[in-house]
C-alpha cells in the first residue's frame, strides 16, 4: 500500500516525506480496521479507500498552496475526507472538520489523537448551529466533498469564509449543478471563479473542484435554521 500511494502522490505531482506517508498509512489501516464494526465508508477495499479518498482529497494540495491557506473548514468530512488528509499533508494549517454524526467524529477524534495532530479540530454538529459571531467569516478555505447538492451547501458554507477566501467544492463530473446555483452564489456574496478538472492517478476517474471565490460579506439570517436550506435552496 505504501509504493501504491507513493505513486499516486507523484503522479499528481506532489512533493512528500516520510513522515507524511507514515500518517496516511497508518490512518487507512485504523480506518479499514475501524470499518470493519462502524459503518464509516462503503468502501472496503484498502487500496480502492486510498485512490477514492486519500488520492482523491490529495487533487485538492495544489489549490491549497496557491491559497496559502492558514484556516480551513471542511463540513460533512464523513471519516475524514478531504479534511483529514489535508492536515496530515499540511502540518501548518489549522482545520476544523466538522460532521452530525457522533460515530465519524468519535473516529476522527481517535486518529487526531494517534497521530498527535495539533493542527485538527473535530467538530460534532450541523453547520447551521455551529457558526457564531466568532466563528463567522473567519476560514481563508472552505472544503467539502460531494456533500447535498451545490446550491445548499453554499448556504452552509459561504458564511464562514473570509472576504476573499474560498470555496473548494469536490464534485463528481456531470453533475451540472453550477447553473442552479446561480441564485444561492449571488444571495451569499460570492461567484465561481473557475471548474478545475482532474483525474484519480490510477483508476482516471474524472473529479471536479468547483472553485468560488467570497466576494463580499454574507448577510447574518444566513445559513438559515437548521434543515431549511435542504427543504427550501436558495
Amino acid at each position: 500500500m505504501r509504493e501504491y500511494l507513493i505513486n499516486g502522490i507523484k503522479k499528481i505531482g506532489l512533493d512528500y516525506t516520510d513522515e507524511k506517508i507514515d500518517n496516511l498509512i497508518k490512518y487507512l489501516k485504523y480506518l479499514m480496521e475501524y470499518n470493519s464494526h462502524t459503518n464509516l465508508t462503503a468502501i472496503r477495499d484498502a487500496k480502492d479507500a486510498l485512490e477514492k479518498h486519500f488520492l482523491d482529497s490529495l487533487l485538492l494540495q495544489k489549490l491549497l498552496m496557491e491559497k496559502k491557506c492558514k484556516k480551513a473548514i471542511d463540513i460533512g468530512t464523513g471519516a475524514g475526507f478531504p479534511g483529514m488528509v489535508l492536515a496530515i499533508f499540511n502540518p501548518n494549517i489549522e482545520f476544523v472538520l466538522m460532521d452530525s454524526v457522533g460515530k465519524k467524529t468519535i473516529f476522527l477524534q481517535k486518529v487526531k489523537e494517534f497521530l498527535n495532530l495539533e493542527n485538527v479540530t473535530v467538530v460534532n454538529s450541523r453547520a447551521e448551529d455551529y457558526i457564531n459571531d466568532s466563528n463567522r467569516e473567519s476560514f481563508d478555505i472552505g472544503l467539502c466533498r460531494g456533500v447535498s447538492k451545490l446550491n445548499v451547501i453554499l448556504e452552509y458554507m459561504i458564511p464562514f469564509i473570509k472576504i476573499d477566501g474560498h470555496f473548494l467544492a469536490q464534485k463528481m463530473a456531470g453533475t451540472e449543478e453550477e447553473d442552479e446555483a446561480r441564485t444561492a452564489l449571488d444571495i451569499l456574496g460570492a461567484k465561481i471563479v473557475t471548474i478545475h478538472r482532474y483525474n484519480l492517478p490510477t483508476y482516471g476517474d474524472e473529479r471536479l473542484v468547483v472553485e468560488i471565490l467570497k466576494e463580499r460579506t454574507t448577510d447574518k439570517k444566513y445559513p438559515r435554521r437548521a434543515g431549511v436550506a435542504l427543504k427550501k435552496p436558495l
